[in-house]
């Protein structure tokens, strides 16, 4: 009688063990999924952070090439105001280049790469 009480907790013993190791493996499973779906959440994120960069890197570019652009204008503004100034007659006496180059003095502040 003592054997078929013994055998008995073995099998509840053995029945406790396959109830764990199948919810263990269904929590592994559960768990593989997951992280299958954050490493696939992970490269589109990747993907979202590349198209980003690259938009900046064009921003920057027509940017920068916006302030070239208004710097060549100053230039060329106060050199054609530097002309007409030196005449006789000069009836501007607040010097309307140097408004020019004060309005656009923004363009010589460049912002560092890491500020787009």
């Amino acid at each position: 009688m003592e054997r078929n009480e013994d055998l008995a907790r073995l099998e509840q013993f053995v029945e406790k063990l396959i109830a764990s190791h199948n919810q263990l493996k269904n929590q592994n499973n559960e768990i593989n999924a997951r992280l299958q779906a954050k490493q696939q959440e992970i490269v589109e994120l990747q993907e979202v952070i590349k198209n980003l960069q690259e938009d900046r890197s064009v921003m920057h570019k027509r940017v920068t090439g916006l302030l070239d652009r208004i710097d060549d204008w100053e230039r060329t503004f106060d050199q054609e105001g530097s002309s007409q100034n030196s005449g006789p007659g000069n009836d501007d006496p607040q010097g309307l280049s140097n408004k020019s180059s004060s309005l656009f003095s923004l363009a010589e502040e460049q912002p560092s790469e890491s500020a787009l």
